[in-house]
């Protein structure tokens, strides 16, 4: 199996961060997560994946690439959905363990250190999690709760997972792991994470969750619209075919 692209200099943490038209967001989210690798001696870097946004998003980054050596950037020339930009920021990575994380503060930087830490403890894949005690959604209305319940529940049904937030895009994977899943990973929209968390109980890979309060957005438009959500029920419909192949 290939093995992840990096570079030589080998870093504890490396936070993956798509971005579409986050100029509103990406300068003081850079600035808060750089705040949290000094105050907790991190070694860590941020790579931002930027789909071509119009609105400067990656001038921003770039400025920010000269005054820091551990920020980096990959611009693609269109959007093409969120998991091929995952895909892309993972080939770049130098971190022993990979994070994901939004761009719009929906997660909180300070969480960053509670999910590498369990990390530490041997977890292959820790999730920061909506849905365990202590873990909460502020701002979000009726519609976007039942989605997100009717998703996760869905999930938990079809697949048993053990986790109870199967659809959260602030986790983390050991490097290891992450090489073990991501070449069997076919999608590449919103359902990429929970595939993601698929392919690696496939491979007998330890998941732990750990509770996150997360935030609506407060500036910026959200991303999720009509078309994830159908690619998601497809993902559905496929995954438990092939679970269930004998029987059909």
């Amino acid at each position: 199996m290939e093995k992840i692209r990096g570079k030589k200099e080998q870093r504890e943490l490396s936070i993956v961060i798509p971005t579409y038209n986050e100029v509103e967001n990406i300068e003081s989210l850079i600035l808060s997560i750089e705040r949290v690798f000094e105050d907790n001696s991190i070694n860590g870097e941020i790579i931002v994946v930027d789909d071509n946004s119009p609105d400067g998003t990656a001038d921003v980054v770039k400025k920010y690439t000269e005054r820091f050596d551990n920020i980096r950037i990959l611009e693609r020339k269109e959007k093409k959905g969120l998991g091929y930009s995952y895909k892309d920021g993972f080939q770049a990575i130098s971190g022993s363990v990979v994070m994901e994380m939004d761009a719009d503060f929906s997660h909180n930087p300070l969480d960053i250190c509670r999910i590498l830490r369990k990390c530490g403890d041997g977890f292959d894949v820790v999730i920061g999690s909506r849905y365990v005690k202590g873990g909460g959604i502020i701002g979000w209305g009726f519609i976007r709760r039942v989605f997100s319940f009717v998703a996760n529940t869905l999930v938990d049904m079809l697949f048993r997972l053990g986790v109870k937030d199967n659809t959260s895009g602030f986790r983390a994977y050991k490097r290891e792991a992450l090489e073990a899943i991501l070449p069997n990973v076919k999608c590449n929209s919103y359902d990429f994470q929970v595939e993601m968390l698929i392919r690696a109980k496939e491979q007998g890979l330890t998941l732990k969750e750990v509770p996150i309060i997360f935030r609506e957005r407060v500036r910026g438009k959200s991303k999720l619209g009509k078309g994830e959500c159908s690619s998601f029920i497809k993902m559905l419909l496929r995954e438990t075919m092939l679970k269930n192949r004998n029987f059909f």
